[in-house]
């Protein structure tokens, strides 16, 4: 069984599981897998996995007593910023799945951050229950080394989607790509020249406060030639975000105009020069092809992926209060160093997305292992 925000149209949560079933399908050839969905006809559709609704009581029960391993995998499902609600389901869902006696895996997760003691408190104490915990990010490390769990339960690797596409060591990164989704969507009009920058923007309380320095920076991109495209990732609330910011811009740009999967997602980025971002899958997603990107640090997840990467120069933090903006001029500036070090930061990105992609491999012999030690045969 696997758990987590799936079935929700958020592109990166799909990237996430469409990892994890490739990694199991390598692990564990012809595994059943059953997956927790907020809509079990589209993940089984786009994924070609069971799946049982996470709000059908009877099913999730039954699939229970049948399962023999439960994954919680992906994202960030263990804090309480978002939603303390969200937070005690998942919880809530590892007690149940150790009450089947089921051995219970965290796999590339983040932990926190939590606005509430109580809650840490909580999320520390079931976490114990599990049988290997495998986070994506140093920081998650720390925290659950502070939290006193150690080698035996912990293991370090990488967000799963890095593997996604890996070349081998000696590949050279590709520069530029085919623009074939580009004007097959966008038809002749989406111009053949002029470096394409893909843009990721959310909802978030302090977002509007924002955009009219980031249309700015865009607009002057614009005119310098580059190609501005809008890639929403969680189509319906990121689309109103996007199309507001395109809304200020003097100059023309580009918004994607339907839900992405992820194999179509993963081609579009290939076909991209750089990437703005505030979605973590849309840096890694760039990461994966190894583009040189940008992050808007709007929560610790962003700023801790580009830093995995020893990109601190490619964290643009956004304001923490009202009171507060982005300078226009500044983020211009990063954008343009994008440009400047694109062979230095593509080379950069090139050797720590193969270094995630070995600790990845290396978490996945660890799973085998645990799961061999609690008695499960795959």
């Amino acid at each position: 069984m696997i758990s987590g925000y799936y079935g929700f149209d958020n592109l990166g949560d799909e990237a996430v599981l469409a990892a994890i079933l490739h990694q199991l399908g390598n692990l564990a050839p012809g595994s059943r897998c059953i997956v927790i969905s907020g809509n079990p006809a589209s993940t089984a559709e786009e994924h070609g996995a069971e799946a049982v609704s996470r709000f059908d009581i009877k099913g999730l029960w039954t699939a229970l007593r049948q399962g023999m391993v439960f994954i919680s995998g992906g994202g960030t499902l263990f804090q309480d910023v978002t939603s303390t609600r969200s937070l005690y389901y998942y919880l809530l869902m590892v007690i149940l799945a150790r009450a089947f006696r089921l051995p219970v895996v965290i796999y590339g997760q983040g932990i926190g951050p939590f606005g509430s003691k109580l809650n840490s408190l909580l999320t520390r104490r079931v976490l114990k229950l599990c049988r290997l915990i495998i986070v994506r990010e140093r920081e998650a490390y720390r925290q659950l080394v502070e939290w006193g769990f150690d080698e035996e339960q912990l293991y370090l690797a990488a967000d799963p989607a890095v593997a996604l596409w890996n070349p081998s060591p000696d590949q050279a990164p590709s520069v530029g790509g085919s623009r074939f989704l580009l004007r097959r969507t966008f038809g002749s009009e989406f111009p053949q020249e002029g470096p394409v920058l893909l843009v990721s923007l959310r909802p978030w309380p302090l977002v509007s406060g924002c955009l009219s320095a980031v249309a700015e920076a865009l607009d002057q991109l614009s005119r310098e030639g580059w190609q501005v495209v809008f890639v929403p990732f969680q189509f319906d609330a990121d689309r109103v975000v996007c199309l507001q910011c395109a809304d200020l811009m003097r100059e023309r740009a580009f918004l994607w105009p339907r839900p992405l999967r992820v194999q179509e997602a993963l081609k579009l980025f290939g076909e991209a020069d750089y990437c703005l971002g505030m979605r973590l899958h849309a840096l890694i997603f760039a990461a994966v092809h190894r583009r040189p990107m940008l992050g808007l640090a709007y929560d610790p997840k962003v700023e801790n992926f580009l830093l995995e990467l020893d990109l601190q120069d490619a964290v643009f933090y956004l304001p923490r209060d009202k009171s507060r903006s982005i300078d226009s001029q500044e983020l211009l500036a990063r954008l343009h160093w994008l440009k400047a070090e694109r062979e230095a930061l593509t080379a950069k990105i090139h050797q720590k997305v193969g270094e995630m992609a070995v600790r990845v491999a290396e978490a996945n012999r660890r799973l085998r292992e645990e799961l061999a030690a609690a008695g499960v045969r795959l």
